[in-house]
């Protein structure tokens, strides 16, 4: 399991203490964790840093300062190359970042860049969106004499985070281990985009001893969630949402559910993903009642469509139809019992087509309360050598295959 105290920029968070206090010391750390990897690596990283950022600099001095009000007058006056840059964890509010005109407060920026030619002067949040009023302070101190239009961006964590991992073939050893141990800091505090699965986050639902490691692997499964979820729904809109299992210590799963938005999904076959400590399991799902009489509906007056659509599931072996019965314990609780498996494949046999299928058919028939899966299990070890090749880009493709696959049926059953 990962140490995170082994990471330079990781630290102790000390006794619990609240909301406001944790997000001020998370993003005082984060903003000094990426002004330490550009100070500390040779120039070659922070020259780069200043292209990403279209400044163009011809100095060969770099100077960095954390939460200073001012770096006087002398270092801004006169520089043809002035940036407002605010680092947000999204960008919802970016169309508001400097409107409207605050009281005169002496605001006290996170961190300044600059150089002979060019100063930045940096706002950061971890959590929610810019402050106007205090953005507008930050754009006084650099609008001082006027000589220059201030520039102001905003930029994701995330958009950080490519950034880095972007110049990590190019740099050198030093370099290289400084900027990795940076990108692996915003990884693990929700600064990232999807970048794939680790083998820490399957070894957590063995050891379950590590609340840091839980809140990481859900905010990975989330990240991977709404990846999944934009290209689906590109695919077809009634993908229009998902909904993320919750994540306890002692639990030895957790899951992502791909349909209609606010939990609609349940009444209809939908797609869903598990990630347990095997790996994931890529699932077709038709469980709530509503969603199963439509399926016995298909099933009963459209027959030869319904083994159609189901027989034209093709996927590399073993893809499993899974049958369990859903038994009532109380209001909103059951407890499933395995019926049956069967390898779909064994449906295409031209030796046991229809008797495979009229087997099938009659179990879902003879149950009460059936729950109907289709599923694909990517084991741990091919979901990191998957996620190795490109950031987890390939991991995503794969899925989707996948799940483009399972579509034609659960189009078909809804």
């Amino acid at each position: 399991m990962s140490n995170f105290h082994h990471n330079i920029f990781y630290y102790y968070r000390g006794q619990k203490k609240i909301d406001s206090e944790f997000e001020r010391q998370l993003e005082d750390n984060t903003t000094k964790a990426l002004i330490n990897t550009l100070e500390h690596c040779s120039p070659i990283v922070i020259q780069k840093f200043l292209d990403w950022l279209d400044i163009s600099s011809q100095g060969k001095t770099y100077n960095f300062i954390l939460q200073k009000k001012t770096i006087g007058e002398f270092n801004i006056k006169g520089k043809p190359q002035k940036l407002l840059l605010g680092l947000v964890p999204n960008y919802n509010d970016k169309q508001s970042t400097c409107k409207g005109i605050s009281s005169q407060r002496d605001s006290r920026p996170d961190a300044w860049i600059y150089g002979d030619d060019y100063v930045i002067l940096i706002e950061s949040k971890v959590v929610g969106n810019l402050n106007p009023e205090q953005m507008e302070d930050h754009l006084r101190k650099l609008n001082i004499d006027d000589s220059q239009e201030v520039r102001k961006e905003v930029r994701k964590w995330a958009d950080i985070h490519s950034f880095f991992n972007s110049i990590l073939a190019e740099l050198g050893d030093k370099n290289k281990w400084l900027v990795k141990q940076f990108t692996q800091y915003l990884e693990w505090n929700s600064m990232a985009k999807f970048t794939g699965f680790k083998p820490d986050i399957f070894d957590y639902f063995i050891a379950h001893d590590n609340d840091v490691i839980r809140k990481w692997v859900r905010n990975t499964m989330k990240e991977f969630a709404e990846t999944i979820q934009l290209k689906l729904y590109k695919m077809d809109h009634f993908y229009s949402g998902y909904d993320l299992g919750r994540l306890e210590l002692k639990q030895n799963a957790t899951w992502i559910a791909f349909g209609p938005i606010d939990k609609k999904y349940r009444k209809y076959a939908h797609l869903t993903l598990v990630l347990n400590a095997s790996g994931i399991e890529v699932i077709l799902n038709i469980e709530l009642k509503p969603a199963i009489d439509r399926l016995k509906q298909k099933m009963h007056n459209e027959n030869d469509k319904f083994r159609k659509y189901l027989s034209s599931i093709q996927m590399d072996s073993p893809l499993w139809i899974q049958i369990e019965e859903r038994i009532h314990k109380q209001v909103m609780l059951y407890d499933y019992n395995l019926v049956a498996k069967i390898e779909l494949s064994s449906l295409r046999n031209p030796d046991i087509n229809l008797s495979g299928f009229a087997y099938l058919e009659s179990i879902i028939d003879r149950l009460q309360y059936p729950y109907f899966s289709i599923r694909k299990l990517i084991n741990r070890d091919q979901v990191c050598k998957i996620s190795q090749k490109d950031q987890g880009k390939s991991l995503v493709n794969e899925i989707l295959m996948m799940y483009k696959n399972y579509h034609s049926f659960v189009s078909f059953i809804n």
